[in-house]
């Protein structure tokens, strides 16, 4: 196991979509806390010392995912969900769709439902016997999962998701410690503050959403 400038075992984190500029936050936020950072994603991390995966999304299937977590050959302390998908807006519910169309949005659809739900589910499965028994593992929620918020149906199968996701990790609490964040921040800076508490130990979580 890698150890850090102080001698001490370095914990791991997996991060899943975090090449983005709010996913860079968590990354800081993992590194802030001394840990080793893995990303995967479409969008590779200009961050220094992450070991990016690069994949597609839209050409990643639960083969391909298996090969990739297969190949992780270290415990795993942290795993964040930060990938996002959706296929379905308001006018596919109001205007004619050619069969065409209606099969390639379905086939859209059904990958945007196994990237943003089936996904963590099977990584979480497959990366069991390298998971610490106290592992944390989060999800970038939405107010969305409130069926009265605004502007809920503009896109019902991200909506969907998220409030999936929240069932998901409510689930899995019984086994690690997970947490969801609503990501309506004043600024991105608190998710980095927030994700290094978490690290550290110093905000619990018990299916909390932060």
């Amino acid at each position: 196991m890698a150890r850090n400038v102080y001698g001490f075992s370095m914990k791991n984190a997996l991060l899943i979509g975090c090449g983005n500029t709010r996913g860079e936050k968590i990354i800081l936020g993992c590194q802030d806390a001394g840990y080793k950072v893995t990303n995967i994603g479409q969008t590779e991390s200009k961050l220094e010392k992450v070991n990016n995966i690069k994949v597609k999304w839209k050409e990643l299937d639960i083969t391909s995912l298996h090969k990739i977590l297969y190949k992780i050959d270290h415990s795993i302390d942290f795993i964040f969900f930060n990938q996002n998908s959706s296929s379905l807006a308001a006018t596919n519910f109001s205007k004619t769709i050619d069969t065409l169309d209606l099969w390639g949005l379905t086939k859209d659809w059904t990958q945007s439902y196994w990237l943003s739900c089936q996904m963590p589910f099977v990584v979480i499965n497959t990366l069991e016997n390298r998971l610490v028994k106290d592992c944390t593992i989060g999800w970038m929620l939405s107010s969305y999962i409130d069926k009265d918020k605004a502007g809920v149906m503009d896109h019902p199968d991200y909506s969907g998701y998220k409030f999936t996701n929240y069932l998901i990790m409510k689930n899995f609490d019984k086994k690690y410690n997970t947490f969801g964040i609503n990501p309506e921040f004043e600024s991105t800076d608190k998710i980095q503050t927030l994700i290094t508490k978490i690290c550290n130990g110093k905000d619990k979580c018990n299916g909390k959403i932060f």
